[in-house]
């Protein structure tokens, strides 16, 4: 089943969900290996795991980071309109205080959807380079160039404060949102034993059409 239902989510969310779930968890992982393994400055040492810092592979593996940002900004369109036109499953049984706080963290987790990829693409120097075709980095754009021009102002002057909100959402903000969304459904999938997160499983893995629990 393809759209949603008042019992579960169909097919295309669970897709849009899950692909940007991955995508979002990935970039993560590659942005905190660069900084942490791979980039002479910011390298921990002594060198973790005998991987050695290489300054040549920090742009080529962040492209990888800039890719799954950009995937996600680009998604989370679509993602919004399906939304919109389709139904939305029944809360399962909760208080008010539940239901409001999970659409918080829901519409959170949506604006942080919009909020990284553009910051993170307003401060990228360097082109996002897809293998197919390359977007230029943002002060390579005719945008930017308007900007400075109008407003008098460097690359570097836009893009670090631009910098600074994603690293601190990034670092403070969103990472805590993910984990206390995953601890939302694994608490109700384990303790409370309702249908949250099997409604939103796909199939082969529980996320039946029927039989779902409630």
């Amino acid at each position: 089943m393809l759209k949603n239902s008042a019992e579960r989510f169909g097919a295309v969310a669970k897709c849009f969900h899950w692909t940007m779930a991955v995508a979002f968890i990935l970039a993560y992982i590659v942005v905190y290996y660069v900084i942490w393994f791979i980039d002479p400055e910011t390298s921990i040492k002594p060198a973790l795991f005998g991987i050695e810092p290489n300054g040549e592979l920090v742009i080529p593996i962040l492209n990888i980071h800039w890719v799954l940002g950009v995937s996600i900004g680009v998604l989370v369109i679509p993602r919004l309109i399906w939304r919109w036109i389709n139904v939305e499953p029944s809360p399962v049984p909760g208080s008010a205080l539940e239901h409001l706080l999970a659409k918080l963290a829901h519409w959170a987790l949506y604006l942080f959807m919009i909020l990284m990829p553009l910051t993170g693409y307003l401060n990228t120097y360097d082109p996002t380079n897809f293998g197919l075709f390359i977007i230029p980095a943002f002060r390579e754009t005719a945008l930017f160039h308007w900007i400075a021009t109008t407003w008098q102002l460097t690359a570097e002057q836009v893009e670090t404060p631009i910098f600074a909100i994603h690293k601190f959402l990034g670092d403070w903000v969103v990472w805590v949102v993910v984990l206390l969304h995953i601890a939302a459904a694994l608490f109700h999938h384990r303790v409370r034993k309702d249908a949250t997160l099997v409604r939103m499983l796909p199939a082969s893995w529980g996320g039946r059409d029927e039989g779902e629990r409630r």
